[in-house]
């Protein structure tokens, strides 16, 4: 007893050491995304509901390549377990080939038919936040291809336990998307005048631009040059491996259906929601992104599920795996319902840091505190779906999500909106719902066993 007691603790404290880093890199994302989403919504409730819905656009875009980095993620870890150092390198090479290609081809169709896009998507929004749209989606598009190189690229080193490197880069990037919003977004007055000036959405758009771009360009200098935690060093040029390729793309297309089945979701709900006035927009806005403050830790107990349970299934140490699987959800669960706690308690207050709008605050203050009761369920969907992941499980993922997201959080929060009068508490109701269909989906699987067996 004493020694299966002794195995979690060294279980907890090993997932701990992977997930720390990822968690203090959400942390980062979560901080300066408020920061830089206040900066907006202090411009106008147009100018913060304009950059959701583009934020949301570029989202869907990044879909595709989420999935190619669960792809590699995957397979280095899985690579890691079987001792495979050459094929670690190999797999980081071929996927950053793939991104490449493939972002410049999104970039040049995304720049053809911007403003198609645009009004395909949101052509009942007002004419203000039209225009806010379309120029921060012209200008943040340049940095979609540096932004989907630094996703993928990070997944490798995370499938090989590596989660400092990817923390230190996106400290850097967001450190200097903040400084630049600071600059920017309202300029810097001197003496009467300007040394800076206010540039507004366009200065907030400059600044996520720049500092995607750093991203982009660091975190392959510190693989190719093997100033990584995980020693990858890619060396010499690089050449084409198909057999690697499709290992990937193996687990990678699932995985990119899902991302597009998920974020297909959440931009058919922002289309809903775009309907119902800028004010829905913005409450909307405020709630997606204080999920963030729930999201960061949670997101860091999946890839240290993903990496652990991957290594042990590729090592076949299958009680293993369902060890680190437990552990994981079951750490993840405490943490977030302490942050949920602290969620409703200062929802009112954490919704006026957004917004100075009196009735923006008052709806977002209430969703604030249902969204802090359903958080256990958010760590349990995401956790598990990372142990599903790491297992190439993920035709079940997406089954869950089609039916999570799609009939209950669309379907069901679309039908009490607009037949039951509820606005914007019925889509948020939808949301809820979401997290607790797909948590115990996620249960039932996990519990039924197959998932270890699964050959990748």
């Amino acid at each position: 007893m004493e020694a299966k007691e002794e195995e979690r603790r060294n279980v907890a404290k090993e997932v701990m050491e992977i997930a720390w880093p990822s968690i203090a890199e959400q942390m980062l994302v979560m901080a300066v995304g408020m920061i830089s989403t206040i900066f907006v919504g202090r411009i106008s409730a147009a100018a913060l509901a304009a950059v959701g819905l583009i934020n949301m656009v570029i989202f869907f875009l990044q879909a595709v390549f989420s999935g190619l980095s669960t792809g590699v993620t995957v397979v280095v870890a899985r690579l890691v377990g079987e001792e495979d150092i050459e094929g670690v390198k190999t797999a980081t090479s071929q996927s950053f080939i793939m991104a490449v290609f493939l972002t410049l081809l999104f970039i040049l169709l995304g720049y053809a038919f911007d403003i198609p896009i645009i009004k395909t998507l949101f052509g009942k929004i007002e004419p203000e936040v039209f225009e806010f749209a379309i120029l921060y989606y012209r200008i943040a598009l340049i940095g979609f291809p540096f932004m989907v190189i630094a996703l993928i690229l990070g997944g490798a080193l995370r499938g090989a336990g590596d989660t400092k490197t990817p923390m230190y880069v996106t400290a850097v990037v967001n450190i200097i998307n903040l400084i630049l919003n600071a600059l920017l977004v309202f300029g810097v007055p001197y003496k009467g005048r300007y040394l800076i000036p206010p540039f507004g959405v366009k200065g907030a758009a400059f600044s996520v631009t720049a500092a995607r771009i750093v991203g982009g360009i660091l975190l392959p200098y510190l693989i190719y040059s093997g100033k990584n935690q995980a020693g990858i060093a890619i060396r010499g040029p690089f050449k084409l491996d198909f057999d690697m390729m499709k290992r990937i793309i193996k687990i990678g297309v699932p995985a990119s259906l899902e991302q597009l089945v998920m974020q297909g979701g959440f931009l058919v709900v922002q289309i809903i929601v775009s309907t119902m006035g800028t004010t829905a927009i913005a409450v909307y806005q405020i709630g997606m992104n204080a999920n963030s403050l729930a999201f960061m830790p949670i997101f860091g107990f999946s890839i240290a599920a993903t990496a652990l349970v991957g290594r042990s299934l590729g090592a076949e140490e299958f009680d293993m795996a369902e060890t680190y699987a437990k552990v994981s959800r079951n750490i993840s669960v405490v943490v977030i319902s302490v942050i949920g706690v602290f969620m409703f308690v200062f929802s009112k207050q954490l919704a006026a840091l957004y917004t100075t709008d009196p009735e923006v605050i008052r709806v977002s203050a209430s969703i604030l505190k249902i969204f802090a009761v359903v958080e256990p369920f958010l760590a349990i969907m995401v956790v598990m779906a990372g142990v599903l992941r790491a297992a190439g499980d993920i035709s079940y993922v997406v089954i869950t999500t089609v039916v999570g997201l799609w009939l209950f959080r669309i379907v069901l929060g679309s039908f009490l909106a607009k037949n039951f009068g509820m606005d914007i508490y019925g889509i948020w109701i939808g949301v809820f719902t979401d997290f607790i269909v797909r948590s115990i989906m996620y249960i039932f699987r996990f519990r039924a066993g197959k998932w270890k067996y699964i050959k990748v």
